[in-house]
């Protein structure tokens, strides 16, 4: 019989691993076992200090998670509420404008109205067909208490112009605002932009050299400011139809109401 020492190294090396196995076995067994103070065996508490990292690990994700979680949902709601207030807001501001504009004309109206005796009306008998946007003649002149430079509106008391010469005793120029001779002072209702509105004989006006501190929107009403010392304030001009800006300055296009109306029945604000 021969002796082969690789299976006896083998042979060794397989009851050695099963001894270490049972030693340790019997020490786990051992170590239940032991009781400690704190009335837990040794191994348990092996097993929880073992474990306690984990747990506090585990503990803190799901807190920072949870706290997270919380924060989205509280910015979230609080986004929903700033837009809704937001909308709310603006639909005030809307509503704000409107009633002012009303309140407005109704003044503008009422002071009219109060001061019947100052007014005259008269009709428009004649328009230069070479510069129809430049003056139109009236039929009533000097013998109605008409005078040169006397405020001239149509019947829904927007700005049309002023009296100017030759004046007569039974008719009488009007000077257009969208003539090329003259200005108006004039601003933007929205923002009080204040600026000269000048004329060209066509059917727009426009504002020149406008500082662009102030933001113009299309639509924006533009009335008078009473600068010129000749039409008095808050009467209804028109509406910006064009906007044109520069480095430091814009360019302005305004639309007087009264080129989309017929100019037949004028008024005339006589001065006191």
């Amino acid at each position: 019989m021969r002796y082969n020492p690789g299976k006896s190294e083998l042979s060794t090396e397989k009851k050695s691993a099963v001894l270490v196995l049972i030693l340790f076995v019997n020490l786990i067994l051992i170590s239940s076992q032991i009781i400690l103070k704190n009335r837990q065996s040794l191994l348990q508490s092996v097993i929880a200090n073992m474990l306690m990292p984990l747990q506090i690990t585990f503990q803190k994700s799901s807190d920072f998670v949870s706290a997270e979680l919380d924060r989205y949902f509280f910015l979230r709601n609080v986004f929903k509420k700033y837009q809704l207030l937001k909308k709310q807001y603006l639909d005030l501001r809307i509503q704000v404008y409107a009633l002012k504009s009303e309140l407005r004309d109704l003044n503008v109206l009422a002071q009219v109205k109060k001061n019947s005796h100052k007014f005259v009306l008269a009709t428009v008998v004649s328009v230069d067909v070479n510069f129809p946007y430049a003056q139109v003649m009236i039929d009533q002149g000097m013998r109605a208490g008409l005078a040169e430079n006397d405020v001239v509106l149509n019947t829904d008391a927007e700005l049309v112009g002023k009296i100017i010469r030759p004046l007569t005793a039974f008719s009488a120029q009007v000077r257009l605002i969208t003539s090329s001779i003259g200005g108006t002072g004039a601003y933007i209702e929205s923002n009080m932009l204040e600026g000269l509105l000048k004329g060209d004989n066509r059917a727009e006006c426009s504002f020149q050299y406008l500082l662009a501190n102030k933001a113009v929107r299309l639509g924006d009403t533009v009335i008078t400011s009473g600068t010129d010392l000749i039409y008095p304030n808050y009467l209804p001009i028109g509406r910006v139809i064009k906007i044109d800006k520069d480095y430091l300055t814009q360019r302005i296009q305004v639309r007087p109401f009264f080129v989309d109306k017929p100019l037949k029945k004028l008024m005339v604000l006589l001065h006191e």
